[in-house]
């Protein structure tokens, strides 16, 4: 991959959102990382200096291809939690099609694809989760990483931080196991693990 010297080039899509926002605070410290995080906002208040901000539509075509073309990971967080109709958002427009975009994209170059997808959530949210990974692993092969996380919670999102740090406590009896509620700063340090080459709890879904 052509990037500046021998800096890993690594792209965010959707970095602008509560994960993507998460992984990019780790990941800013590694001075080996040159870091670009892609979104329809754009770059707005609170984020994360040291990383380059693009404004995309995935929808149109644009120098975002050749971005990810040339980078050695690109890392999908784009996604809803449940359709919202006033924004006219589904699963299919807001989390399978985004990811088929960038999975074809990279089709022929040799980045690497990091799907954030879940083990907890409605029938639906999971099917499309699925739906995801399946085409990654279809399309890329061994280049497709998946992550399991349960709840991702942090100080920063109030409501699901209490509810992450109830369902810590409860993990722990039979049958809550799979929730297994995870700090969004936990899931973004497991991530850099992955692009370093090491393997993560995070890559087992639990059934």
């Amino acid at each position: 991959s052509s990037s500046v010297g021998d800096l890993m080039k690594v792209v965010i899509v959707g970095g602008t959102g509560f994960v993507g926002q998460g992984i990019l605070q780790v990941l800013v410290k590694d001075k080996t990382l040159e870091l670009y995080s892609l979104s329809r906002g754009g770059k707005r208040p609170g984020s994360v200096a040291g990383v380059t901000y693009q404004r995309v539509d995935l929808e149109h075509p644009n120098v975002w291809q050749t971005l990810l073309k040339e980078a050695d990971w690109v890392i999908d967080c784009v996604g809803i939690l449940w359709p919202d109709r006033k924004k006219q958002l589904d699963y299919q427009n807001a989390s399978i099609k985004p990811a088929k975009k960038i999975i074809a994209t990279i089709k022929t170059s040799e980045t690497k694809f990091l799907f954030i997808s879940a083990n907890v959530g409605f029938p639906a949210y999971l099917r499309a989760k699925r739906t995801v990974e399946k085409y990654a692993h279809q399309v890329l092969g061994k280049r497709a990483y998946v992550v399991y996380p349960g709840l991702i919670y942090d100080r920063t999102k109030k409501r699901t931080y209490y509810l992450g740090k109830v369902l810590h406590v409860i993990t722990f009896l039979p049958g809550l196991k799979k929730y297994r509620p995870v700090k969004r700063k936990i899931l973004a340090q497991a991530i850099e693990k992955i692009l370093q080459g090491k393997t993560s709890e995070f890559e087992r879904l639990r059934k």
